[in-house]
């Protein structure tokens, strides 16, 4: 297979990865809202701070996912490699843990990263 078509099925295992990390912080943005309309004031800045980082992560995810995937230049290392940081730091700090979703958009997201890594050496 060459290399363009290994490095479109690594932006596809990282375009899954955002949407799932999106689709969770969706979730999470819903029940911050049904803690705020349940009265529940305080609890609901949890989800909402997790919401927000999961959509902001999960834009940069599909973002360097369609640089390093889509693009005929040599854009996969770089793209790989912030791939593989973010999922590695969204185990340790970023809570990707926390959620069936997350966790298997970090994986999803972990597979983009190493095929983009191989596919552009």
């Amino acid at each position: 297979m060459p290399g363009t078509g290994d490095r479109a099925i690594g932006a596809a295992f990282g375009l899954v990865g955002a949407l799932l990390l999106v689709l969770d912080g969706l979730i999470d943005l819903v029940r911050g809202v049904v803690y705020l309309a349940t009265e529940r004031g305080l609890r609901a800045f949890g989800p909402f701070d997790q919401a927000l980082i999961f959509i902001v992560v999960g834009g940069v995810v599909a973002f360097f996912s369609v640089l390093g995937g889509f693009r005929r230049d040599d854009r996969g290392l770089v793209a790989g490699a912030v791939l593989v940081v973010v999922a590695l730091a969204g185990w340790l700090v970023l809570g990707f843990g926390s959620g069936v979703l997350a966790l298997l958009a970090s994986i999803f997201i972990l597979i983009a990263g190493v095929v983009l890594l191989v596919s552009s050496r």
